[in-house]
């Protein structure tokens, strides 16, 4: 499968950004940030194209592991355990990525000081450049906010960077961001210019992966989006897991079955927009929190539409909240409604979840339970009535106390 492996890294960026400004205050369109101003340092440093895609790529998302390391942390005091923990799931996570260059410790080692002040007590210099340039760009945008800094302020920046220098940042990092910090550079860092300067520094990426690649990226995406709520943990995985079962089950190709296994693990990469409150709600929602609810697929169509090679990946993971009858939301553009066999499918594999598990809302059901609900919107011609018969007979074998389904060892 052919798709721009850059377009889909910005998305998750954008529910990435809404996560760490959600919860630790980061700035808002941080990781782009991060990702334009590492590939002005890299370009600086004369890094060749492959090297500038890796070092941007790896600055949008190094901390993809937060949702992760925030579910596990309970949200408690954020500090130095925390710190390595969040960069050694990020690292883990960025391996299953097809890299065009080395980028190992990029993410890893990200936090790490010139002094030696950092989570793993190294010393700058003794971790790799792309380390270096990610740690210099991501302490000063989050600490002095560079996007709200107008470009008469360059000099105070600059000193601020001289005054850090071989402190926090190494030499080499602050020299290369003293190097490429002028007023054009610091007039594209503002929310209203980022996403023009992002797309004019990010080189194109064109990824070619196979069947298991997809699948590798696809539980990396699920799980960041998973663990932004404690009631969703293994959400999006199941659903995989489901829909890759089932169509097994109904004889797809091996690369058919792994794209809908990646339009599965991202049918809710919207909810990294939602506000967790409103995902851990133990009550009923009010009617403004259910229309926020409801945005999350509107949020998963704007970050998956525009991804090339995405069209029928993004028409499975963004309707799986449409009925049959023409009910359900979102409202979306006119080729995303159709509900074709796929979307269908992905409707009831969606509602088998969420029913079965536990949510703040309601306990978790057994099969027999679960698919009781489900007979009852057949009867009201809102879901496919045999996609749900095979749903129900293929989902009770699964006969643990969750029916978890196993994920796949390899595309069968």
């Amino acid at each position: 499968m052919l798709f721009r492996m850059d377009q889909l890294l910005r998305s998750l960026a954008t529910g990435l950004d809404a996560v760490e400004k959600e919860v630790v205050g980061a700035t808002t369109n941080h990781g782009k940030r991060i990702a334009v101003l590492t590939a002005a340092m890299g370009n600086y440093l004369g890094w060749g194209n492959e090297q500038i895609t890796s070092i941007t790529a790896c600055g949008l998302l190094h901390d993809n592991a937060l949702t992760e390391s925030l579910a596990e942390n309970q949200r408690k005091e954020i500090g130095t355990e925390f710190l390595a923990a969040h960069c050694i799931k990020g690292e883990r996570n960025a391996a299953h990525l097809p890299f065009p260059s080395d980028v190992k410790d990029f993410i890893k080692y990200h936090h790490e000081c010139a002094n030696g002040w950092g989570p793993f007590g190294l010393r700058g210099e003794d971790t790799p450049m792309g380390a270096q340039l990610i740690a210099v760009a991501d302490h000063f945008d989050v600490e002095y906010k560079i996007k709200d800094w107008q470009e008469t302020d360059i000099g105070k920046l600059m000193g601020i960077i001289r005054q850090e220098r071989g402190k926090v940042y190494t030499e080499a990092a602050a020299d290369a961001l003293l190097a490429v910090m002028d007023s054009p550079l610091l007039r594209s860092l503002r929310d209203e210019h980022i996403d023009k300067a992002f797309d004019a520094s990010v080189p194109v990426w064109n990824a070619d992966v196979d069947a298991a690649r997809m699948m590798e990226i696809a539980e990396t995406v699920a799980a960041i989006t998973d663990y932004k709520s404690k009631y969703t943990a293994k959400h999006s995985l199941q659903i995989a897991n489901r829909a890759y079962w089932m169509a097994n089950f109904y004889g797809f190709d091996k690369e058919t079955r792994a794209k809908i296994y990646l339009a599965a693990s991202l049918h809710d990469v919207g909810k990294l927009v939602t506000p967790v409150h409103i995902l851990d709600k133990p009550g009923k929602l009010t009617d403004e929190e259910y229309e926020i609810i409801k945005k999350h697929v509107y949020w998963s169509y704007i970050m998956l539409k525009d991804v090339d090679g995405f069209d029928g990946i993004c028409r499975w993971a963004v309707t799986h909240h449409r009925k049959q009858n023409g009910t359900g939301y979102p409202d979306l553009p006119a080729k995303y409604l159709e509900m074709d066999f796929v979307s269908r499918m992905m409707t009831c594999i969606d509602i088998y979840q969420a029913v079965r598990e536990a949510r703040p809302y309601h306990p978790s059901r057994t099969h027999r339970e679960t698919m009781s609900i489900m007979w009852e919107m057949v009867g009201r011609g809102e879901i496919d009535r045999q996609i749900t018969e095979d749903l129900d007979k293929e989902m009770a074998q699964f006969t643990g106390e969750d029916g978890d389904v196993p994920k796949p060892t390899q595309p069968l």
